[in-house]
């Protein structure tokens, strides 16, 4: 199950491309007098947007969209960039794959015989929606060979115990079986609670754009998916570990040019790739490069969950705001639903069991 389940098609904002053609104007066809001759104008160099008080200015909207895989593919070993030809097939391939769909895939934002809503009919598809090449082979960069560390033992029973518990969201993937006794039970996300407003910023299948607010004071990062907020300070420690929040508590400091902020204090039933939520922590950097990127990066450093802290680069690139309103109210609603086909399937697995091989049920006495 995907997580677009989460929401309602009267929920969801279509966007709408609009494409202005105005008339072309042919010149007349005169050849350029000396005097008409003008020498081309020098392209000035982009210079840093400041804030008041000196720091790199990162306001406005951008978004994390990619194709970019987050984990490298073996064919490509420790090899971290693709040639200019190779992201380019990539990305085609990528904006390809969501176009046209895949009959059967079970990918079901692109498949055409899917119930669920097609992106590209609401504008939500990637290439709708701002997405650039990326020269990187996978979105993580250490360990070399771009493959997130394995579980530590108590990172690994963690998981199991989750699995057939409540869903587990993982940069779109679901995980895991259903089993719900109660509402709690389908986790934060299903049930609209919270929704993965970060730490990290990581891309999504839709709606992956952002709005960064910048004082001296603070940065706050409004998420378009789930409309959440972080609010990071600029100052001061980490409370007592006993006060947790959504989205952690993030504290941020600027070393040289680049933002850096420590997140710690999360919520166990909020913590990112069901992390330990007593020994998280995640660092990010955010570093301008030019007038359309910000390079972002970051550090997930859980000891007890695996066994070497491991570090991810996400391409941050302008789009035009302001973001669209986001709803999560489908699966609020559906909550009922969700529970009453647990039961049903549970029903049926529990008179399989007692069923004899190869006799159908109708004919069982």
């Amino acid at each position: 199950m995907r997580n677009r389940c989460w929401f309602s098609l009267g929920a969801l904002a279509v966007a709408m491309a609009a494409v202005v053609c105005a008339p072309a104007f042919v010149a007349a066809q005169t050849a350029p007098t000396k005097a008409d001759t003008k020498v081309p104008a020098t392209k000035s160099a982009w210079v840093m947007p400041r804030t008041p008080d000196g720091h790199p200015d990162l306001h406005g909207y951008w978004t994390s969209l990619s194709y970019t895989p987050m984990e490298r593919p073996a064919k490509y070993g420790n090899r971290e960039f693709l040639t200019d030809q190779e992201t380019q097939q990539l990305f085609n391939a990528g904006v390809k794959g969501s176009f046209d769909g895949t009959v059967g895939s079970g990918d079901a934002e692109n498949d055409p015989t899917s119930a669920d809503y097609d992106f590209k009919t609401y504008g939500l598809e990637p290439w709708q929606n701002g997405v650039r090449p990326n020269h990187r082979t996978s979105l993580v960069v250490d360990p070399p060979d771009g493959r997130i560390p394995p579980l530590t033992p108590a990172g690994e029973a963690r998981r199991k115990a989750a699995q057939g518990a409540y869903f587990i969201a993982e940069e779109g993937h679901w995980q895991g079986t259903v089993h719900a006794d109660v509402a709690q039970d389908l986790g934060v996300g299903v049930t609209c609670v919270a929704l993965h407003g970060g730490p990290p910023i990581i891309p999504g299948g839709y709606n992956s754009g952002f709005m960064i607010v910048q004082s001296a004071e603070s940065i706050v990062i409004q998420t378009e998916y789930g409309s959440e907020v972080r609010v990071i300070s600029m100052s001061g420690h980490h409370p007592a570990a006993n006060i947790r929040q959504w989205h952690g508590d993030g504290r941020g400091h600027w070393e040289g040019d680049t933002l850096v902020v420590e997140t710690t204090n999360f919520r166990p039933e909020n913590a990112y790739r069901n992390a330990n939520a007593d020994t998280l922590k995640i660092t990010e950097y955010f570093t301008r490069k030019d007038a359309e990127t910000i390079e972002y990066k970051f550090t997930v450093d859980d000891p007890s969950t695996w066994t070497k802290p491991w570090t991810a680069v996400v391409p941050l690139s302008t789009v035009q705001g302001p973001l669209w309103e986001y709803a999560c109210s489908e699966s609020n609603n559906d909550a009922i639903q969700i529970m009453v086909g647990a039961r049903n399937a549970e029903k049926a697995a529990s008179e399989k069991a007692k069923t004899p091989a190869g006799i159908p049920i109708s004919q069982a006495k």
